[in-house]
């Protein structure tokens, strides 16, 4: 059985798979006429147009994971365009207050462009941060949040889980589960055998696999009965 999940996918792609494009995830609610953005790396804001995401959105949220460019890459032109183009200030989610003032400064987005705000101070979605292990040169995050009544957690880039996230999706607290994936054992991301050890058959396909280096990270992934992350056209989704 496959799971109907809240987000949709703009690219499903790790670092040097241009062909996916980069890892970034989102969620319109029609009714409100607002986006969830999760991450904006280098390939993405030029996918948003393309599928014309932004067309009938009002309000934007832009959650981001950490300061890697497959994750920010393209953020600052998404933050112009919403502002010559669209006449909207989005707001800029992530938990370094400092750190990404300091990056949007130095790419030119002015302050009155955008707002700034932690995972805690969003009134929007109930956001929780979780510190993983990614790299040893910058903080990288999950979350936990709730859309509607959907509790979701989201690995982002991350070489482990912690016990505490596979408990709450193991007593039914977590109603979708993000996790990022690789065939390589690397210092980095959540190696795909390993993910497999962690949880039973019958959990697997409750589990969304993204951030695939290649097509064989994503076939092994649901050969082990994991559910897949699949790019999402939004304007298909409208018809």
């Amino acid at each position: 059985m496959k799971y109907s999940n809240t987000l949709k996918f703009i690219g499903n792609g790790s670092c040097f798979n241009t062909t996916f494009g980069n890892n970034s995830a989102y969620y319109i609610d029609e009714e409100k006429q607002s986006l969830l953005l999760i991450d904006c790396g280098e390939s993405i804001f030029e996918r948003i147009k393309k599928q014309k995401i932004l067309e009938k959105v009002k309000d934007i949220y832009i959650l981001i994971t950490h300061m890697h460019t497959d994750h920010v890459g393209s953020l600052s032109s998404l933050l112009f365009f919403c502002e010559y183009r669209k006449g909207i200030i989005p707001t800029v989610i992530y938990p370094e207050k400092s750190t990404m003032s300091q990056f949007l400064s130095l790419v030119g987005n002015e302050p009155q462009a955008y707002k700034l705000i932690t995972p805690s101070e969003c009134e929007e979605y109930r956001i929780h941060e979780i510190n993983q292990e990614h790299s040893g040169f910058i903080n990288a995050y999950g979350y936990v949040l709730r859309i509607g009544d959907r509790c979701i957690y989201y690995s982002g880039d991350t070489k482990t889980i912690p016990q505490s996230i596979i408990e709450s999706f193991r007593n039914g607290k977590i109603d979708e589960f993000y996790q990022d994936v690789s065939r390589y054992d690397t210092p980095a991301h959540m190696n795909i055998e390993t993910l497999s050890r962690l949880f039973h058959k019958d959990e697997r396909n409750k589990i969304t696999c993204m951030h695939f280096d290649d097509d064989i990270t994503k076939n092994k992934a649901e050969c082990l009965g994991f559910n897949i992350s699949r790019i999402s056209e939004y304007r298909n989704l409208e018809r």
